[in-house]
């Protein structure tokens, strides 16, 4: 795992020791950015079931103005922590280590609005919908945000809910990210 492009091109991320974890692959991570494009650039990212923070920390290095990672797991943060000072990064990012809701309705409360929202829920993960609502219904993805989920290709994902609708799907052998909108 490293990080593929940008002002830490090439820093190595320390991975999870066990299964607990599965972080975005190289070649997944550098289609999302690929399709994110020249948005990332003064973008606010939220990176949800943040895991090694391998995501969050590639668009730091691309030029996003902040990061904020959400991970409930204290190995994974103490991890998130690792990565983000072997890259350098001293500012531009803060961690919520609390369960995905808990985490979201402080940033409710705080009006944060992201301009881009990476989940990357464990494939097993059933509230797709309930997530995907809260997030667009609380305002955390606003009228020109991009949600984007990384899944297994066969997990139950809504085409679309209150308030929003899928865009777009990319697959790459079992895995998939699915772009949602604004409906």
């Amino acid at each position: 795992m490293r990080i593929i492009s940008g002002k830490f091109k090439g820093r190595k991320l320390k991975g999870p020791r066990g299964v607990d974890l599965r972080p975005t692959s190289d070649r997944l991570k550098g289609t999302l950015f690929n399709i994110l494009g020249p948005g990332l650039a003064g973008a606010a990212l939220l990176d949800v079931f943040a895991g090694t923070g391998a995501v969050g920390l590639e668009a730091l290095s691309r030029d996003a103005r902040e990061v904020v990672f959400i991970e409930s797991s204290k190995d994974a943060v103490r991890l998130i922590r690792q990565n983000a000072e072997s890259c350098g990064a001293k500012s531009g990012y803060r961690i919520l280590q609390n369960d995905v809701f808990t985490s979201l309705r402080q940033l409710a409360r705080e009006e944060y609005t992201a301009d881009i929202v990476f989940l990357d829920p464990p494939y097993h993960w059933g509230p797709y919908l309930d997530l995907l609502e809260t997030l667009f219904r609380a305002g955390i993805a606003g009228p020109d945000s991009a949600v984007v989920v990384e899944h297994h290709r066969k997990a139950p994902l809504p085409d679309a809910g209150s308030g929003f609708r899928l865009a777009r799907r990319v697959t790459q052998s079992d895995k998939c990210l699915s772009f949602y909108r604004t409906a």
